[in-house]
């Protein structure tokens, strides 16, 4: 008995781990590869910011800021509000403002107000929100023009000049204001391009209702390049202004959802925390165990199914919808892409393949028109033609 006693005694105790350490570790090492990835990863990627003369893509503008450097022009670029405060505005300088959607209502002041001694202002794509802000005497409405020719004097850009497509059109308001417009909009008035002179507290500003006007992919198409070196072109020092959604406090009231920075990354985190919390969870529910369906159902029963309903409750708009989301999947397997890429991404690669142009590429992408069945049935033809034209060996 008291060997067996002695021997009971000195055997080691094996201490049961806590329930709670898997999923502190996990949590710890998804954090420490966040951070990691957060760290390390900018440091080796170029500029990727849509209109950003950094920017050597497809999407960029470095095209046009080396040409106006190779022809004398200073440009300097700044890409935040505090930025911009700080560089020197004269009446030897043109002030242009890209990716005018990133200003709010306070930002666009600002940038207003700094810019008033400059010998112009030029605004890409401003809309409501930007012009009202800095109480601009326009109106503006959605557009979709195509090679609309100038058909003005007075500007800077020829009456001949013609402007491969603009999404937006500007209407002066007020009968003293003095503006000229440019690129008329036959159908709903106004015009893609309006100059409006100088006034109190303000140079004389030019919009535009074409933000692709100046991108490296689009600005050989039509007159883009001679328009944008004439607009750009105006003085020997041009301020280039990129705005940041950093500048724009959480408080403002404004009509775009403005996330915070660190908003992606924890929902990343989040999300894989979650992820595998489950797989972690889903191990103690044991074996899945198969059984046989009572009915097979073709998947192409379920299609036309699918396709009777949307007809019966007239859902044009989520069946096209549907169609879209088929073919972009579709070419991302033909391109190569990842299944993750933007739709903007998608449409550049099946416009440089297909020898469409960029703008009704995505438009035929992602818009969301569709009034009756037969434009629903045309636009589901193109989506077919598009896929065969990449295709194409």
């Amino acid at each position: 008995m008291k060997r067996t006693s002695v021997a009971a005694v000195s055997r080691p105790l094996t201490l049961k781990r806590p329930r709670w350490v898997a999923p502190l570790i996990v949590a710890v090492v998804l954090l420490a590869a966040t951070l990691a990835v957060t760290l390390l990863s900018p440091a080796g990627r170029s500029n990727t910011d849509d209109l950003d003369p950094a920017n050597p893509g497809y999407s960029g503008a470095q095209a046009l800021a080396h040409v106006l450097s190779d022809h004398g022009v200073r440009v300097s670029v700044v890409r935040s509000q505090r930025e911009l405060l700080d560089e020197t505005v004269d009446g030897t300088s043109t002030v242009v403002i890209t990716h005018t959607l990133r200003l709010s209502g306070r930002t666009a002041r600002a940038a207003l107000a700094h810019a008033a001694p400059a010998a112009s202002l030029i605004l890409l794509g401003p809309d409501p929100e930007v012009t009202q802000g800095m109480g601009l005497p326009v109106d503006s409405h959605l557009a979709n023009l195509t090679k609309p020719a100038a058909a003005c004097t007075g500007a800077e850009v020829g009456a001949d000049f013609r402007l491969a497509q603009a999404g937006r059109a500007y209407t002066a308001t007020g009968s003293d204001s003095g503006a000229t417009t440019c690129f008329p909009d036959k159908s709903d008035g106004g015009g893609a391009m309006v100059s409006l002179p100088g006034a109190a507290g303000r140079p004389p500003v030019i919009l535009l209702g074409d933000d692709t006007l100046i991108s490296n992919g689009t600005i050989l198409d039509s007159d883009n390049a001679a328009i944008a070196l004439h607009l750009f072109g105006q003085t020997d020092h041009l301020i280039w202004y990129v705005p940041s959604l950093a500048d724009v406090a959480p408080s403002e009231s404004s009509s775009r959802a403005i996330a915070p920075l660190w908003f992606g990354p924890g929902v990343a985190v989040a999300t894989s925390a979650v992820v595998f919390l489950c797989l972690w969870r889903g191990r103690r529910l044991g074996r899945l165990v198969t059984e046989p369906l009572p009915v097979i159902v073709r998947a192409v029963e379920t299609t036309e199914s699918r396709g009777r309903m949307y007809r019966k409750s007239h859902d044009r708009t989520r069946a096209l919808a549907v169609l879209q989301l088929a073919t972009r999947r579709r070419l991302t397997a033909y391109l190569g892409l990842s299944a993750s890429s933007a739709v903007s991404s998608v449409a550049a690669a099946a416009a440089a393949v297909s020898g469409r142009s960029y703008r009704d590429v995505l438009d035929l992408l992602s818009s969301s028109a569709v009034h009756d069945d037969s434009s629903l049935l045309e636009l589901a033809n193109n989506l077919i033609a598009l896929e065969k034209e990449v295709r194409r060996p």
